[in-house]
């Protein structure tokens, strides 16, 4: 296991709903929104698994632990804190790991975990063991956002699914997640930029959230 962190000390993204499949394929090729231009996309799938205790201890702290592989083969680990959300913008602690595991194990003790996630984890699961709570899937079609040559911002139009038993569920999302060469003023003209051009809706909730309630109807 690579002990290399990739830590973010504060995480701040745009997120908005998108209505269809076809306004998605658009904005996977849009190459300029108001004074911004984005680059070619990058497409990776992702299988997304999520941790916590049997006794739900990180629900109960409002931190969300997921174990994301990803097509070009990596695998990070990555522990989310409570979110603070206006608008489309959305604001969270993010510590994310790279690790070398497989397949997303079927239980995680803190010692298999980087020092710098253990560490974290501890005052909210002392000694008890992580198990998976449930997995999504994604398509993104990542492109760098631009001011001229700097790259401010990390633009994702997402195609996820939910599935349990029978039932699936398929929705697409754009996020755009600040760069720290960007800063939040560019941010938020480039949200009102989407306001104005596309007439995007503000997504107020997080992929987990709405996760963890499409799995609970087939409890």
């Amino acid at each position: 296991m690579t002990n290399q962190a990739l830590c973010k000390k504060l995480e701040v993204e745009a997120k908005f709903a998108i209505p269809d499949a076809r306004t998605a394929r658009v904005l996977q090729l849009v190459a300029r929104i108001g004074e911004f231009t984005l680059d070619p996309a990058e497409t990776l799938r992702v299988r997304d698994t999520f941790y916590d205790t049997r006794t739900r201890a990180l629900r109960g702290a409002r931190n969300v632990l997921r174990v994301r592989q990803r097509s070009d083969g990596r695998t990070l680990v990555a522990l989310k804190a409570p979110t603070k959300q206006r608008g489309a913008i959305h604001r969270r602690p993010e510590t994310e790991v790279a690790v070398n595991f497989e397949r997303a194990p079927r239980k995680l003790s803190r010692e298999n975990l980087p020092p710098r996630l253990d560490k974290l984890l501890a005052p909210m699961c002392n000694d008890a063991s992580l198990h998976p709570l449930f997995a999504t899937m994604q398509t993104r079609h990542i492109r760098a956002v631009r001011q001229g040559r700097r790259v401010i911002g990390e633009w994702s139009v997402d195609r996820v699914e939910f599935r349990a038993g029978t039932r699936r569920q398929v929705f697409y999302e754009l996020e755009i997640e600040l760069k720290k060469s960007g800063t939040e003023v560019e941010l938020a003209e480039l949200v009102e930029a989407l306001r104005q051009s596309w007439k995007l809706k503000p997504q107020a909730r997080g992929k987990f959230q709405r996760a963890q309630e499409f799995m609970s109807h087939n409890e």
